[in-house]
């Protein structure tokens, strides 16, 4: 983190209010802008940005500083946002290449970042080699964080056959992508 962004951070926590409208105007176009491109409705984007904001002040206390500020609150942004589209209807995850340049850890060069790619690119694949219902069911219950009974209702299937199908989905995967596996909990 930077020193200014560490200094408006203990005037923040300190109570000085004209450090949060500073830190504010310091980041307020670069969320909307962002929050734009991905909700498409300014005046939405803008609501948006009310709710990071919010957000950013009511958990700044638990800000440890691992991460540049701005890391921290695109996260923010980043939740906010994959949040409202799952509400609409649609799940819309960001990806990394979505990310301005300076939203992006400090730890992940080119050589982390090609790596990810490619790891995306293998679960990807093994996704789509999955029967279809297993994929649809895949979709629901992670994709869309369904519930299980909500899943069932959807598939016309008993709660029981979307835990079967849930889990041999999830085997499948294991043994398609071992060390993919162990990292993303398959």
């Amino acid at each position: 983190m930077t020193d200014s962004d560490q200094k408006l951070v203990d005037a923040i926590k300190g109570g000085d209010k004209s450090a949060f409208e500073e830190l504010y105007k310091t980041y307020f176009r670069r969320i909307f802008n962002f929050s734009l491109r991905k909700i498409g409705d300014p005046s939405e984007a803008e609501d948006v940005c009310q709710d990071v904001f919010t957000a950013v002040f009511n958990c700044l206390d638990r800000f440890e500083g691992k991460s540049a500020l701005v890391v921290w609150i695109y996260g923010i942004t980043r939740n906010i946002l994959n949040n409202r589209l799952r509400r609409r209807g649609g799940v819309r995850l960001l990806s990394l290449d979505d990310l301005p340049p300076e939203a992006t850890p400090v730890t992940m060069g080119p050589e982390t970042r090609v790596a990810a790619r490619e790891t995306l690119s293998c679960v990807q694949d093994a996704i789509g080699r999955l029967p279809r219902e297993q994929r649809r069911i895949l979709e629901l219950r992670h994709g869309r964080s369904l519930a299980i009974r909500r899943i069932a209702e959807l598939t016309n299937r008993s709660e029981d056959a979307v835990k079967s199908s849930l889990y041999r989905a999830r085997r499948s995967l294991a043994a398609k992508l071992p060390d993919a596996g162990r990292e993303f909990g398959i």
